[in-house]
């Protein structure tokens, strides 16, 4: 698939995503006309293996995608990012397991990064306990892609693949197995993700669904040959792209219909929002067309095989964590040329503000990588164990 189709698949999906936003935001869920038709789409499986259905597009192609699709609702693009996971760990699963995991092939994942579980080997597999407090998409999803660590006794077992690092992996759960606790109602921002809780009590999860990180996949391709971080933290980084997308597109009819209740003036002759305007545009292109390079960067060494050097990864975690700066920042500075209007709950710029924030505090959490990419960038090494 074209950039330029799934693209103007993402498109055509915007005025349904925006009819339906302040529905999901007031229910603390996507509607489910949404979730229907962005799954129908496809968009839940631009990283899934060709195998099963899935799109398999290159990681430029679905920044392209989640910018457009996050421009009318991030909410929207955070169940397609984070169904991203699964859909690439399932390259390295058996062909029935495989299959199984996209027997309901239209529907998101629901995913936690965070190894807040416990997994005790048995015969097969493992018995997986514990709470993970924010879950996107659970309601939704038919399978839960979960991060735990593999214990023996009261201690981490240790890694073989990674030496030196706890066994960690990330566990494929059916959701029906998982107790969800309706706990986003009071969410300040994001309302749309439905990041409920969720809680394993003595789960079995069978060894070819206990995911390790490392290895070859079973799909040897291009997109399936290193971490799922690589090519899923940037795509988040998309979402905040798409966010001051959005945040332009309001203000800009904001701007050009409102009067100044202080000068009288017409806002849009106003010499500091003209400049707001511009500025935040051209902070636009400069973070998309950055973020594309990267990733195109990245691409080609991925289709080279391999590993990926350093300074490769330098220069897409660094446009990455720019990207949502500049975008938090670009927001920001709509949010206070906008008319008073924008302070009121569920005006559009206003969403965006709180969206803005939430989004960027979650890319905050693997800021590590940030401060690993300069460190390479100067001819060191980096310190984030898993860069």
């Amino acid at each position: 698939m074209s950039s330029t189709s799934i693209v103007s698949i993402a498109k055509n999906l915007q005025p349904l995503i925006s009819q339906y936003r302040r529905e999901g935001e007031i229910q603390a869920g996507l509607a489910s006309p949404v979730v229907e038709a962005v799954g129908k789409a496809g968009l839940f499986r631009m990283f899934a293996p060709k195998e099963v259905g899935g799109l398999e597009l290159t990681p430029s192609e679905a920044f392209r995608a989640t910018v457009e699709i996050s421009a009318a609702d991030p909410a929207v693009s955070w169940y397609i990012v984070n169904s991203m996971p699964a859909c690439m760990l399932a390259a390295s699963l058996p062909e029935a397991e495989r299959n199984a995991l996209f027997a309901e092939p239209d529907r998101n994942f629901g995913f936690s990064a965070v190894a807040l579980a416990k997994a005790s080997p048995v015969a097969g597999g493992y018995r997986l306990n514990g709470t993970w407090p924010v879950v996107t998409g659970c309601n939704d999803a038919k399978w839960c892609a979960l991060a735990g660590i593999v214990m023996e006794g009261d201690v981490p077992r240790p890694s073989i693949l990674n030496p030196g690092r706890p066994d960690g992996r990330v566990f494929l759960v059916p959701t029906e197995q998982l107790e969800i606790v309706q706990t986003w109602q009071d969410a300040a921002a994001m309302r749309g993700t439905g990041s409920n809780q969720a809680t394993a009590r003595d789960i079995f999860v069978p060894d070819a669904l206990a995911c390790a990180m490392g290895g070859t996949p079973l799909i040897d391709r291009a997109l399936y040959r290193h971490s799922p971080s690589l090519l899923t933290l940037p795509i988040f980084a998309a979402v905040a792209v798409g966010v001051l997308q959005g945040a332009i597109d309001a203000a800009s009819v904001e701007i050009k219909t409102k009067v100044s209740s202080v000068t009288g003036k017409a806002l849009r002759d106003q010499t500091e929002t003209q400049v707001a305007i511009a500025d935040a545009s051209a902070a636009l292109r400069a973070i998309r067309a950055g973020s594309i390079e990267a990733f195109d960067g990245v691409w080609e060494a991925l289709k080279a095989g391999g590993e990926v050097s350093n300074q490769v990864k330098a220069e897409i975690y660094s446009s990455s964590f720019y990207a949502g700066d500049v975008a938090r920042k670009m927001v920001s500075l709509l949010y206070t040329k906008g008319s008073r209007a924008a302070f009121i709950q569920g005006h559009a710029l206003e969403r965006c503000m709180a969206n803005i924030h939430a989004v960027v505090a979650a890319i905050d959490a693997r800021r590590g990588f940030h401060h690993s990419a300069g460190a390479v960038m100067l001819g060191g090494e980096p310190l984030e164990p898993s860069f």
